[in-house]
């Protein structure tokens, strides 16, 4: 039996726990914030630039990011005994930092490359007098969105590097992973109840839209 009077002082045992709470609540914030500073700037390099694709440049920076706040955090951790702090805290603070990075890379910097919305919003600020009607707006997407800056045949590009298409002597087609991608986002998408049409493809494929001034029939079908 350990002698009652052996043991530290109530007060002081409040005062290392404090001061270990302080220790990890500091190399937290620190291991966040050196984290988001060496993602930031390792995006301000030349480092896989190759790496046409923002997410996946985004995912190999992320890797380097953490690799370099493990090491920094692990010194700071190393420092800190007197407080309680170990070398071990260093990795999860380190896997906070990936996880919070992760996420506001995803919901930020990937959102205002690829939203539709935000190309909107910049097309109105940029003539802030000027009055936008679904069908104004709808115009400048398909001459400025889809023509000038030929996103569809970026996003094409962008699905073919990724494996979920392949191309052919005539087109793109969809590749058994691509498939697999569709029935998983069909998931996703039924279980947090957002809209399916995309999903679906509820609309005719491309080889049998009509065209609208048609009349009924196989002479109105137009390739797009």
């Amino acid at each position: 039996m350990t002698d009652a009077g052996s043991r530290p002082p109530a007060g002081r045992r409040a005062g290392q726990v404090v001061r270990w709470l302080c220790a990890q609540a500091l190399l937290q914030a620190g291991a966040v914030a050196l984290g988001l500073g060496c993602f930031v700037v390792l995006f301000q390099t030349d480092l896989w630039s190759g790496v046409t694709i923002l997410f996946y440049r985004g995912l190999i920076l992320l890797g380097v990011a953490f690799l370099l706040t493990l090491a920094a955090t692990a010194a700071l951790a190393g420092l800190g005994r007197a407080w309680g702090l170990r070398r071990r805290d260093a990795l999860g603070a380190c896997v906070l930092s990936l996880a919070l990075n992760l996420s506001a890379f995803v919901i930020l910097p990937v959102t205002v490359d690829r939203s539709i919305s935000v190309f909107l919003l910049g097309q109105m600020a940029a003539h802030p007098e000027e009055r936008f009607t679904p069908e104004q707006a709808r115009t400048v997407f398909e001459t400025v969105y889809l023509g000038a800056f030929r996103q569809m045949e970026r996003r094409l590009s962008e699905q073919q590097a990724s494996g979920n298409v392949a191309q052919t002597a005539d087109g793109y087609v969809i590749t058994p992973q691509g498939r697999a991608f569709i029935r998983f986002c069909g998931l996703v998408a039924r279980a947090f109840r957002t809209d399916t049409r995309m999903i679906d493809a509820a609309t005719s494929a491309p080889s049998a839209v009509r065209d609208p001034g048609a009349p009924d029939g196989s002479a109105g079908v137009v390739p797009r």
